[in-house]
């Protein structure tokens, strides 16, 4: 498994130097320790998790976001989502997995789940550029995100800035 942390500090309760700068550089966070070395542990369980990369983890206030490395979603959550169930119960919080893609609709379609995009647009304004995300509005409140933690995830996974828009 490939993890923010390197493979020795996902087995040992300790950083190695280079892992503990980046952690102290803000590179890496408690969560994202925590959660790697949780699914190192339950790799053993689950085969799946072995050939799966973490890029980065994100806590909310309702949920907590996985990104994966394109294609390793699916094996993060395991079948009927048996590794995401068990990770939820070590960390008390409902995780949301998402995969990072080079296209960042697949990204929000994620996030959004099971929300539906209607649009993406390009807003022009007096402060830059932006692009604005709608959504119906029927799905408001339901995803377990606030519309500004989804503006700040989506920023931070994308390098976009994103406005969420339910119409």
């Amino acid at each position: 498994m490939k993890a923010p942390i390197c493979n020795v500090c996902l087995k040992s309760d300790v950083l190695c130097s280079s892992c503990k700068e980046k952690y102290e550089n803000g590179e890496i966070s408690d969560l994202e320790i925590e959660i790697s070395r949780t699914l190192q542990d339950l790799s053993n369980e689950y085969g799946s998790l072995r050939d799966s990369e973490i890029k980065h983890a994100y806590d909310t206030a309702n949920v907590v976001v996985i990104v994966t490395a394109e294609g390793d979603g699916a094996k993060v959550v395991g079948r009927s989502g048996d590794i995401v169930k068990k990770l939820a119960e070590e960390i008390g919080k409902s995780i949301r997995v998402v995969e990072k893609s080079q296209d960042d609709k697949e990204v929000i379609k994620g996030l959004l789940s099971p929300a539906e995009i209607e649009s993406i647009n390009t807003v022009f304004s007096p402060d830059g550029q932006y692009k604005k995300i709608v959504v119906d509005e029927d799905y408001e409140g339901k995803i377990n995100l606030s519309n500004s933690e989804f503006e700040d995830l989506i920023e931070q996974i994308t390098g976009e800035k994103y406005e969420l828009s339910f119409e």
